[in-house]
């Protein structure tokens, strides 16, 4: 019986100016078995994005020809991969700004390397479920699933009954399956614009409403998931195996 080839391992783009920070991650992650790539500029990095196709972007905001906010930029003109911030900037505006730009996820330095490994390999999953779910009529997440063209809801099978404003919200945070969206950016895809307090309270009951509809323990939710003071995200689950 012929052996399947192993998987490729996965490519890990480091952008930082520090080169003992580059080295310290690159031994961290070589002993989780990716493949590392190294840049000290945004300039370098752009280059080995185009050249070398990395699975996911660890990148440094404060770097020393253009900020790193600028590269999130121009790397999502072109690619849809994770990007992990990691940076020495701790303010949550600092935070959001970077998550409105199309960054999956910001970690602060210092940092704890367990956690930050964990993190890598959470959002190299969501994007292969990204990936799989792509032009599927429908997207599913644990025992959750949205038909995007039936525009219904279905837990453990079973319909769910939802609200116009409730539908769009989940299927914005499905189309976005795993990334954190900002408040502002949840408020101008729904509404037009942000920032208005009668819409943030509708967007807090949509939340809420949809949290008690679909969540086993709506207090302890495994789906949508608080970004606290940035946003939410649709966490994307291993497909339930009762889920038809």
């Amino acid at each position: 019986m012929s052996m399947q080839p192993p998987m490729p391992a996965s490519r890990i783009l480091i952008v930082d100016d520090e080169a003992h920070v580059r080295k310290f991650l690159r031994l961290s992650l070589q002993a989780e078995s990716f493949n590392v790539l190294e840049a000290a500029s945004a300039e370098e990095a752009i280059t080995l994005v185009h050249s070398a196709n990395p699975d996911l972007l660890i990148l440094d905001l404060g770097l020393p020809d253009i900020d790193g906010r600028q590269v999130i930029r121009d790397v999502r003109l072109k690619s849809d991969m994770p990007i992990i911030v990691l940076s020495g900037r701790t303010e949550d505006s600092e935070k959001i700004a970077a998550l409105e730009q199309g960054a999956d996820d910001y970690v602060t330095k210092p940092f704890a390397t367990r956690d930050l490994i964990a993190r890598v390999r959470a959002a190299l999953q969501q994007q292969s479920f990204r990936n799989e779910q792509e032009n599927a009529e429908s997207i599913q997440t644990g025992d959750l699933s949205i038909n995007l063209h039936a525009c219904e809801v279905k837990r453990d099978q079973r319909a769910v009954d939802l609200n116009n404003d409730e539908y769009a919200l989940l299927r914005l945070l499905a189309m976005h399956g795993g990334r954190v969206l900002t408040i502002n950016r949840i408020e101008r895809a729904l509404w037009g614009k942000e920032g208005d307090a009668l819409q943030h309270q509708a967007l807090l009951r949509s939340i809420s409403t949809l949290r008690r509809k679909l969540e086993a323990e709506p207090s302890f939710p495994r789906y949508i998931v608080t970004e606290p003071a940035v946003g939410y995200r649709l966490e994307m689950l291993p497909v339930s195996t009762t889920t038809g």
